[in-house]
């Protein structure tokens, strides 16, 4: 008799900072699958959390707060909390894509606008703003410039805060024995700080993903765009790309590719 679960008995590695894998885990269990953790990266409070506190006690002077990753949401909340702050009612927020949106969904936020696609490039394009908008980007410490100066570029009046760190993690290297005897059958990828640490420290391991056999290569799965591009330029195959971008569109994307390799082989 055939287990009906879609990912009976796949080895999925779950990549994501320890404090947040578990909801991705609990739904690749749900369909069969064997995830075992990894982590890659910690998330940490900024170096400074200054600026950070700075711009949320004067949260009443911005039109926009604008989060472009759900650790975003998760570093203002805590901080709006340490403050005992209150969002103005004025304030309108923006989300990269559904995960973000869900995180200050869940806090009670209204959501006013998220873009056709879920990368920042699309977000600073797309955002209803008009010049001399002020607008608040909470980020993590490895992003660039890039998106503040698009919305710079269309009038807006931008604050760029820290809002957390992103380090590696030596969880990660609990997959490397796992790899050389090919007991892993896919890699999960959430973000693109994610790809270049797990990458970077495989190598540094002796284990080099885009060397591997063809059948000893795990299925790597992204969450969305950015992260699938990080892994590209790393030189890694990506197998399928999250649609929406989120955990439960994580899932059905590993689902449909690793029915497509068994219908194949």
């Amino acid at each position: 008799m055939s287990n009906p679960l879609p990912l009976a008995a796949k080895r999925v590695v779950v990549t994501r900072a320890a404090t947040q894998g578990a909801p991705l885990m609990e739904k690749l269990r749900a369909a069969g699958a064997i995830p075992f953790a990894a982590p890659a990266i910690e998330i940490l409070p900024p170096d400074d959390p200054a600026p950070l506190r700075d711009a949320l006690e004067a949260l009443a002077a911005f039109d926009w707060l604008v989060c472009t990753s759900a650790n975003a949401v998760r570093a203002v909340l805590a901080a709006r909390d340490e403050l005992d702050l209150a969002f103005p009612d004025a304030l309108r927020m923006a989300a990269v894509g559904n995960a973000t949106a869900r995180a200050l969904a869940e806090a009670g936020l209204r959501v006013h606008f998220q873009p056709s696609s879920a990368v920042a490039e699309a977000l600073a394009r797309e955002l209803p703003v008009e010049a001399g908008a002020r607008v608040l980007w909470p980020h993590g410490n490895l992003a660039g410039p890039e998106f503040a100066d698009a919305l710079s570029a269309r009038g807006a009046i931008v604050t760029a805060a820290v809002a957390y760190r992103t380090v590696a993690d030596i969880g990660l290297l609990g997959i490397v024995d796992a790899l050389r005897d090919r007991r892993v059958d896919a890699i999960t990828f959430t973000s693109a700080s994610t790809v270049r640490h797990v990458v970077e420290g495989l190598a540094a391991a002796g284990v080099r993903l885009d060397r591997l056999p063809a059948d000893a290569r795990p299925l790597i799965i992204c969450i969305g765009p950015v992260s699938a591009a990080a892994a590209r330029e790393c030189g890694v195959t990506v197998d399928a790309i999250a649609d929406p971008s989120d955990d439960d569109g994580l899932v059905a994307a590993l689902i449909r590719t690793v029915s497509s390799r068994t219908a194949t082989a």
